[in-house]
């Protein structure tokens, strides 16, 4: 993919996985819901998840987003995660995030009941690999 064809990949409505390293080594990954912005992905969440705090520890995450029908596109991100509480634009990107996934009546009300989550992980893509078909 190139970059626009990137960029139009991920602007989809698809969730992506992350995966951190937990406390003892292993992997741990979880879905989000994410918005794709100037090289990174954002991330709108509650800081006390697992992932987060994993995160925080060790910084090293990788991103996968992909398709589930054919022709079954996808990308694999590495990138460097950056947790931040309260950071300056967060308004934009949960609003960016949210709208992707929730209808555009609902979106004020989805968010205001998630008012308390005050958290953004920025991962920076360091290196993503993108295929428009099948591997």
């Amino acid at each position: 993919m190139n970059e626009s064809e990137l960029q139009a990949f991920l602007d989809r409505s698809m969730t992506a996985i992350v995966a951190t390293v937990g406390a003892k080594g292993g992997a741990h990954s979880v879905p989000v819901w994410y918005r794709f912005k100037a090289g990174s992905f954002r991330i709108w969440t509650d800081g006390s998840r697992q992932w987060v705090k994993n995160a925080r520890r060790n910084p090293q995450v990788s991103v996968a987003v992909a398709e589930h029908e054919a022709p079954f596109a996808a990308v694999i991100a590495r990138g460097k995660a950056e947790v931040e509480v309260d950071p300056p634009g967060m308004e934009d990107d949960i609003r960016g995030i949210v709208e992707r996934y929730i209808p555009e009546g609902e979106v004020d009300a989805y968010i205001a009941q998630w008012a308390a989550l005050r958290t953004i992980v920025r991962i920076e893509a360091l290196q993503i690999r993108a295929w428009g078909r099948g591997y």
